[in-house]
């Protein structure tokens, strides 16, 4: 918190308990609502298939140590900010952001909406035939990354300005629908964080808002976009000032696939049709 004479009064500040799981947070010091949402479920119990929590995200930036240290305890996160000026990766807090994203990471085989993407390989995309293995098992995605562009003198640039965070729980299963055991990792969405305040410690002193939500449908949407905007980051520090995401989508072989199902499925080209 800011000096008492640069300080908001507590009169504004406000915890609203809303249906079932859903709260509300309103004034000062909101940025506390969502660490501690995250380490409850941080703390819930594991099991051989329930294995650890893990949050997607996105805000302007980051640098509350207390939500990083949070984080910290998720079995699977990925949170995106906007590009910072170059300066700002001089700091103490910048360090200390990119060693959490060192730390670990999203484990790309967990999410399918992001299997069609993979890091280029040779300077272009990845070309995918039938006996390419699947490139998402050992590809993980960092804990923290960017994404936009870098604002550079008195030049405006659009900004990932969005502060949300989903927090949910990885599942293991090796019930596939083809009746097969095969080795699937999942996450599962429980709550919703939307609120205005940046991840930031000087946040903490604004009169800010903030709310955790479970409707599905809205849940659901901002996996979507949090995955797609996962798709359009780089790695925290190191893209150039316009945006080139680092993941691409792979080029799918097609003549390969189609001498494949010939010579070895026994199948024409026509019957491939």
């Amino acid at each position: 918190m800011t000096n008492d004479a640069l300080a908001f009064p507590d009169w504004a500040d406000a915890h609203v308990p809303l249906s079932g799981a859903d709260e509300a947070y309103f004034g000062r010091d909101v940025l506390q609502g969502l660490v501690d949402g995250i380490d409850q479920a941080a703390r819930a119990q594991t099991t051989d298939r329930r294995w650890g929590a893990a949050v997607l995200g996105c805000s302007l930036w980051m640098d509350d140590p207390d939500l990083i240290a949070v984080l910290r305890q998720m079995a699977n996160v990925c949170v995106v900010v906007t590009k910072q000026e170059r300066r700002k990766y001089k700091s103490e807090a910048f360090q200390a952001l990119a060693a959490f994203a060192q730390d670990k990471g999203l484990a790309h085989e967990a999410y399918p909406e992001l299997h069609e993407f993979a890091v280029p390989r040779e300077g272009g995309p990845l070309e995918v035939g039938p006996g390419t293995p699947p490139w998402w098992e050992d590809q993980g995605i960092p804990a923290v990354r960017e994404a936009g562009f870098r604002k550079s003198g008195n030049r405006l640039v659009p900004i990932v300005h969005a502060k949300i965070a989903l927090l949910g729980h990885m599942i293991w299963t090796d019930e596939h629908p083809s009746g097969y055991p095969v080795d699937e990792l999942h996450f599962i969405p429980d709550r919703l964080w939307i609120g205005s305040a940046n991840f930031t410690r000087a946040s903490r002193s604004s009169l800010e808002m903030g709310v955790w939500l479970s409707d599905k449908q809205l849940m659901d949407a901002a996996r979507r976009f949090l995955l797609a905007l996962i798709s359009l980051s780089e790695p925290l520090g190191q893209g150039p000032d316009h945006l080139e995401p680092e993941l691409q989508p792979v080029e799918y072989d097609d003549e390969a696939f189609l001498e494949y199902l010939h010579e070895v499925r026994g199948l024409s080209v026509d019957s491939a049709d």
